[in-house]
């Protein structure tokens, strides 16, 4: 069950969803939901589901939106160490580009931040921030390991 609060918290409105579904994403149009990370799918704010996309080889988590009608995701697979990231048009859900391939082991949560996405890098104890069109920008390496999660809010960016 999704449901949609409002700035009190009551429920302003709510809709099944398939009990396997994952993380999500949400702008003012949709909600973008991950179901068993198998397929990412976006729905109208009462349930209504519009479009999906499924990798054909890679399984898709953590969604997040960026700037310029982009979606942002991780693709993984579990026997295959390497990630990357698929930049999907977030009306269409189709493919715009793919990128960070041979960077990422076991990559997690994303932010936008400006014009970048900030990745967590699990495996390599690391974020990697790329531009918004996929160009590697720089690793970041600190004090911490294993990222998992990311969460930017004026003008600090939160790290779990």
């Amino acid at each position: 069950m999704v449901r949609i609060l409002g700035r009190d918290m009551s429920i302003v409105s709510s809709f099944e969803m398939p009990a396997s579904f994952g993380n999500v994403a949400a702008n003012e149009e949709f909600i973008y939901a991950i179901h068993r990370c198998e397929h990412i799918s976006s729905h109208t704010y009462d349930g209504t589901e519009v479009v999906s996309y499924r990798d054909p080889d890679k399984l898709i988590t953590s969604p997040v939106l960026g700037p310029g009608g982009l979606l942002f995701c991780v693709l993984y697979d579990d026997d295959d160490e390497r990630d990357e990231i698929v930049a999907l048009d977030a009306q269409t859900l189709q493919p715009r580009h793919r990128f960070g391939l041979s960077l990422l082991h076991e990559a997690w949560g994303m932010a936008v931040v400006g014009e970048e996405l900030f990745v967590c890098d699990y495996g390599n104890d690391r974020l990697q921030v790329f531009s918004l069109a996929g160009e590697h920008r720089r690793s970041i390496t600190g004090e911490w390991k294993r990222p998992r999660a990311l969460c930017f809010v004026k003008d600090r960016l939160y790290l779990v």
